[in-house]
């Protein structure tokens, strides 16, 4: 049942704030009762600091007695000085004493008026022996300082002081108790709180784990998607390159085999026109020039052949037919196209792929480049792979900005990666064209259960 309860609460957007909102109830009674606890010791501090300065004030009128006394059996001139600065002090220290008690006890439980009185009592009884015994009446002011009235005086007077520092005594344990109190709510508030604070945060870490793992989970899932999208634009590009190659093919053939042997039949019959005698005048020159563009059709057709299906690929090699492609183009730049070919041994279908990359890229070079020399380069690489690579150092472009059919060259990367490659085009404004290519020796394993693209 609490399984219940608490799941739905984890996956709610409310247990972070209800985090927060517990941690700062924590601050917030800790705040408090920091502050009632620091003002309660502070009161507590200055009701004992009041208590000692009432017993300050005792012993200040003990001294100054005694300094009346002491004056009136010797009535020397520094004992008149002594009686007068005890007097003194006893009015400041009074003063700061009963300062301190109408600061801390505002609800004025503690009265200090009899105090007072007595004080100002005590204090003009002594100032009266003095007078006294200063008009030479010394005699008269020894036996009224040690009368019935002076000693009744005096045990009021304790008896006063007394009273005042036991009230301000039951203030300062009201105020210890206070403290305790204060303590002890904020050590219930805290233990309350501590078990619904960690509750809140561990239902806030359930749900980031929960989070990233559904986070994790839509990763794998989306990244299987592009996976399988992957592939299948991938076969969907073989399907397409090998569609196109047949269709190449098939048209090399008809034109072959069809618009061939119309050319030769005319040839032939061109050959016994010759033979006829005899002819019109000028019938022998127009059989020449007819005979002629002929020729031209027949080399055109063969080109147009050449470039549909590379005859030369299939009956010489890789490394022939890139050399025979190489010397044509130099032949029609005319500018030097070097080749550094060694024989490497790759799938049939990698080869196609190869010597369209190599051709694409010399027609790019011979329309756009405007280079002084081409190198081309066909080497094995590591890792079981070949490196092919076409150099020119022609006006370049930005790489950067290259677009869907812009130089054909984009419509070769995908060719060369449905074969598991690497097409790399680096170029620059001024600083030439270097195209690299990297493929596998043999041909990518297929799932040979894997549907096939319509």
């Amino acid at each position: 049942m609490l399984k219940g309860i608490i799941e739905p609460v984890a996956r709610t957007r409310f247990v972070l704030p209800l985090v927060l909102a517990f941690a700062l109830l924590g601050v917030a009674i800790t705040e408090t009762t920091y502050r009632g606890a620091k003002a309660t010791m502070n009161n507590a501090i200055a009701l004992n600091d009041a208590r000692i300065k009432f017993k300050e004030l005792l012993q200040s009128l003990s001294d100054h007695e005694i300094a009346t006394h002491i004056y009136l059996l010797t009535g020397g001139l520094p004992e008149a000085e002594r009686h007068k600065e005890t007097g003194q002090k006893v009015r400041r220290i009074q003063q700061e004493a009963f300062d301190l008690i109408r600061r801390l006890d505002s609800a004025g439980e503690v009265s200090v008026d009899a105090v007072r009185t007595l004080i100002d009592k005590q204090m003009g009884s002594l100032d009266a022996w003095q007078q006294l015994a200063a008009t030479g009446q010394r005699e008269e002011a020894r036996r009224h300082s040690v009368g019935y009235t002076s000693l009744r005086g005096r045990e009021e007077m304790r008896n006063a002081f007394d009273d005042v520092i036991e009230r301000t005594a039951a203030i300062q344990l009201t105020a210890r108790v206070s403290l305790y109190d204060a303590l002890m709510r904020s050590r219930l508030g805290i233990h309350m709180l501590m078990p619904l604070t960690v509750l809140a945060m561990m239902l806030f870490v359930r749900s980031l784990r929960e989070a990233d793992r559904d986070k994790e989970e839509e990763k794998a899932r989306l990244a299987a998607l592009v996976d399988e999208r992957t592939a299948n634009l991938r076969e969907l590009a073989d399907h397409l390159v090998t569609a196109r190659e047949d269709e190449r093919a098939r048209l090399a053939r008809e034109l072959h085999d069809e618009m061939g042997g119309l050319f030769t039949a005319m040839k032939l019959e061109f050959s016994r026109l010759r033979r006829i005698t005899p002819m019109p005048e000028g019938a022998g020159e127009r059989l020449a020039a007819v005979d002629a563009r002929l020729s031209e059709g027949i080399a055109l057709k063969r080109r147009i052949i050449e470039n549909l299906r590379p005859s030369s690929l299939d009956q010489l090699g890789l490394a022939p037919a890139l050399e025979l492609l190489c010397n044509d183009v130099a032949a029609t730049l005319g500018v030097p196209v070097h080749t550094q070919v060694e024989p490497v041994r790759v799938a049939a279908d990698v080869e196609l792929t190869i010597y369209r990359l190599v051709q694409e890229s010399l027609t790019n070079i011979s329309k756009y480049a405007g280079c002084s020399e081409v190198t081309v380069s066909l080497r094995p690489a590591d890792a079981g792979r070949v490196e092919v690579a076409i150099v020119d150092n022609g006006r370049g472009f930005d790489a950067a900005s290259l677009r869907v059919g812009r130089h054909g060259l984009l419509g070769m990367r995908f060719r060369v990666e449905s074969h598991a490659g690497a097409l790399t085009i680096r170029s620059a404004p001024g600083m030439g064209t270097v195209v690299t290519a990297l493929l596998p020796v043999q041909p990518e394993n297929r799932d040979a259960s894997a549907p096939a693209t319509a």
